[in-house]
């Protein structure tokens, strides 16, 4: 059996969807799967207030007290508190053996499956709060207490918990609850059916005579008993009380015995980090030995004093053994592991909402999930943590965005952005991390995920001078092979053909991408590809046939009308909820720079990357970059030519596109004051802005930015 839904009612954040609660929909409903569940999101996103109704709902294995208060209750937006709230757990995947113990409550669902719905239904009243749990199939229910309601309680792993105090000895030893479960210290019965003493008690017994025995035989020990006595019959008892004193221990019972131990990992003092892994052995070693009721654990923020190594541990520990262990609901904050776990698994909470990422709810594919599982590391999943994210393609943008978003002020750490850097042209797939399935209608608006994504991407469509000066290197060659200004591509008329032949290749992805030979294109099909082989006959020698007619002559009219499909069929795919695509107007993010008012300062990042390509270990000073930025004239003017000769040595790999980001980055941030200006009011630069505008705040009527 299994936590399937939780449901909640005016329970702190959530509200309800309606007047009563009795007819209202919930203010939250959440899925979990079998398993593994980990609750992501930001501070206050809701992940503690889900963990929190579990426990109110189902108690804790430890015996914690848990009593709600009135802060418990909704805050309506009058700011006066709701009077009523309610938290209903659901269970599924029982065996007949579980579903025996819930006999009187128990029904089916839909499938004929076993079903079992528990509620906690509490009402303030005169500054008391009335709760009451029930269960069963019907609105009403009857009450559930007693061992039934024992076999629900869950484990429970607080943050930043003092894992000393949970495993050493004392009246509140969270080991010593552990140990009196295990079969290891259930007391056995002898033919007669009379229980035995356990082991231990027998030893203890033995421990305490012989230490009797020292203060009654020992010198020393009885010296001490006669001196004690000696103070009593002289000085404290009157004449006629003939009583003496023993020094001796408590004749303790097996619980007593129990909780006198401790769990230690070394002889020495242990860090918290060690303290939390020896509880949470102990944890798991209870459910290894429970054979019936729920096995459900709450963790909040496991990173909570493990390292990133000692987390991926625990975590891949968990995934492991999830059968044997059961259920895991788990709340981080930890990139690393939000990273490592299954994404399918993950379950974003964000403001009054939950959005799982397991298939039935997004537009993920199977290709999709494997490839974001291999390459989702924890740089890339911060996205799950941010109020807007900005998908970018490479080390370039990723410099340079962050330090335009500063200048024209919006900083993106103040707004909560995070930056990612995909590294290729997949941004498609992380782009649908965000989109609900069967939802890009303007109707389920409210049901989309409230985390603005812009996707900047160069346009790749590159201009006439790069065709002219191929034709120029060829003439100078004297190569025969050269065929004059020809571009090889697939166009959206294209695409219905391309379907007949084939599905097995993502022909969206391929459209509109110019190539200069016949060999690009077929590698672009090829890279879009979602099986190794076609496993169509004949499939190869189709598409072969069709290729051979992907060809054009360039002219200016023919690149700006490419141009212009090219961001159609894109914003038409990717503008999707709350997903937007900001293009290059042009080529890429270097090439519109060189044509904008940022041209000058770009010459002189290319010559500062020049200089620490000679020099790697070359240092520029705030002098120098002073200087530099004093060299500079704005009122520089680029035409097309110029542009693309300043562009050339990046798209040749002569100096690279990082590191001139990065000296440009620096140029830009020491005059700021001047840069602004050109930044806002540039439409090169204008793609880049309003994406940055999109995931902080939105234009302004008339269309104006700050």
């Amino acid at each position: 059996m299994y936590l399937s839904e939780l449901k909640l009612w005016n329970f702190r954040k959530y509200g309800i969807k309606g007047d009563k609660i009795e007819t209202a929909k919930p203010g939250l409903q959440v899925e979990f799967e079998k398993g593994v569940n980990v609750l992501v999101g930001e501070n206050d996103s809701g992940k503690t207030a889900i963990i929190d109704a579990i426990r109110y709902v189902l108690k804790t294995q430890s015996q914690e007290f848990i009593q709600l208060d009135d802060k418990d209750f909704y805050k309506e937006k009058e700011g006066h508190r709701t009077e009523e709230l309610k938290i209903e757990c659901t269970f599924s995947g029982f065996d007949d053996t579980d579903a025996g113990h819930f006999l009187e409550w128990i029904g089916f669902d839909g499938e004929g499956d076993y079903k079992l719905k528990i509620w906690l239904y509490a009402k303030r009243k005169d500054n008391h709060i009335y709760p009451t749990v029930r269960a069963g199939v019907d609105t009403d229910g009857s009450y559930m207490e007693g061992e039934a309601r024992d076999l629900l309680r869950v484990i429970y792993l607080k943050p930043l918990r003092d894992a000393l105090i949970e495993m050493t000895n004392g009246r509140k030893s969270r080991l010593a609850q552990i140990l009196k479960n295990l079969d290891a210290f259930k007391r056995k019965n002898n033919e007669s059916g009379d229980a035995q003493p356990h082991k231990l008690e027998t030893y203890y017994k033995n421990y305490k005579e012989d230490i009797d025995k020292h203060f009654v035989n020992d010198p020393d020990g009885s010296q001490i008993k006669n001196s004690i006595n000696e103070f009593l019959l002289k000085g404290f008892l009157f004449k006629e009380e003939s009583r003496s004193a023993n020094l001796t221990i408590e004749d303790n019972e097996l619980n007593e015995i129990l909780r006198d131990l401790n769990l230690i990992l070394e002889d020495n003092k242990s860090g918290l980090g060690s303290l939390n892994l020896l509880c949470m052995a102990a944890e798991l070693l209870h459910l290894k030995e429970q054979k019936v009721g729920l096995k459900l654990t709450l963790i909040e923020e496991l990173e909570a004093h493990l390292h990133p190594q000692y987390q991926l541990r625990v975590i891949d520990f968990i995934e492991n053994n999830k059968k044997k262990y059961g259920q895991f609901i788990l709340t981080t904050h930890s990139t690393t592991l939000a990273s490592k776990i299954d994404l399918k698994k993950l379950i974003i909470c964000q403001k009054n909402n939950v959005f799982p990422m397991e298939h039935k709810h997004t537009q993920l594919e199977e290709g999709d999930y494997q490839f974001l599982q291999r390459f989702l590391d924890a740089t890339k999943s911060n996205l799950f943590f941010a109020r807007g994210v900005i998908i970018v393609e490479g080390d370039a943008e990723n410099l340079l965005i962050p330090t335009i978003a500063e200048i024209i002020g919006r900083s993106l750490h103040e707004y909560g952005v995070s930056i990612v850097n995909v590294g290729s042209t997949a941004f498609k797939r992380y782009a649908k991390i965000f989109l609900r399935k069967g939802k890009d209608d303007e109707e389920f608006k409210k049901e989309w995920l409230d985390i603005p994504v812009s996707i900047i991407s160069d346009l790749d469509i590159r201009s006439i001078e790069y065709y002219k000066e191929k034709k120029s290197e060829a003439e100078s060659k004297k190569d025969s092979n050269y065929k004059e200004k020809k571009v090889w591509l697939i166009q959206n008329s294209d695409i219905a053909n391309l379907v007949g032949i084939t599905k097995e290749v993502d022909w969206e992805n391929v459209v509109n991408r110019s190539c200069n030979s016949k060999s690009e294109l077929e590698e672009i099909i090829k890279e879009n590809k979602s099986v190794p082989k076609y496993t169509g006959k004949g499939i190869q020698k189709k598409l072969d046939e069709a290729v051979n007619g992907f060809s054009e002559d360039i002219t200016e009219e023919f690149i700006s009308e490419l141009r212009s499909n090219k961001k159609g069929s894109a914003e038409k795919q990717l503008n999707v909820q709350n997903n937007k695509i900001f293009l290059a107007d042009k080529w890429t993010l270097e090439y519109d720079i060189a044509c904008s008012g940022l041209a000058p300062y770009l010459e002189k990042a290319n010559d500062m990357a020049k200089a620490l390509k000679r020099n790697e270990n070359k240092v520029y000073s705030s002098g120098d970059v002073n200087k530099i930025i004093s060299e500079i004239d704005v009122n520089y003017k680029v035409d097309i030519q110029k542009a693309y000769d300043l562009f050339k040595p990046l798209n040749d790999g002569e100096i690279s596109k990082a590191v001139t980001a990065q000296c440009l980055a620096t140029l830009l941030e020491e005059d700021k004051a001047v840069v602004k200006g050109l930044i806002i009011k540039d439409s090169y630069l204008k793609y880049i802005c309003d994406a940055i505008y999109h995931v902080t705040v939105p234009a302004k009527k008339g269309g104006k930015n700050d």
